[in-house]
């Protein structure tokens, strides 16, 4: 093979190899932008059952014979839509979100936060189980307590 045809070959794979890097680079960030927007959406889901499911426990607990079994399967459901938010604010999913900038630039305050509102959901979900109505009712107000606190202070009106 000639000089010129080798070059031609290298100039030719170097250029393959290029164009495939760029395709590469390209579908990445089009996946990290796709799993961003999909943080943003997972956790105002997980926010807004958050929400659902406090209301109706909140109801069911103020029935004289509360149905244990129903509210032991929704606390389960909070339980777990607050443990979720833990891993769903990620840098760069400010875009298109609620929260204002102040949750990632002191981002361990706001996992503190996160953190007491969990364990205040855990609180409930272990008194739920005992068919205690007050500890749940207590531990449940104690929870929306810290969300009213968390949405002051980083969650922006619009």
């Amino acid at each position: 093979m000639s000089v010129s045809k080798r070059v031609n070959t290298v100039i030719s794979a170097l250029s393959l190899t290029l164009s495939l890097a760029i395709t590469s680079v390209a579908a990445s960030e089009n996946l990290s932008t796709a799993s961003l927007i999909q943080d943003v959406e997972q956790r105002q889901t997980a926010f807004s059952q958050i929400d659902k499911q406090q209301k109706q426990i909140n109801k069911a607990l103020g029935n004289s014979t509360p149905n244990w079994q129903q509210l032991e399967v929704q606390s389960a459901e909070l339980t777990a839509h607050s443990a979720s938010l833990q891993t769903l604010f990620v840098p760069g999913s400010q875009s298109g979100s609620k929260a204002k900038d102040k949750v990632w630039d002191d981002n361990m305050k706001f996992k503190a936060a996160l953190t007491k509102m969990d364990n205040s959901f855990i609180k409930m979900d272990g008194a739920i189980k005992q068919q205690d109505k007050y500890a749940a009712k207590d531990a449940l107000k104690e929870a929306n307590k810290t969300c009213r606190n968390c949405h002051r202070q980083y969650r922006s009106r619009w």
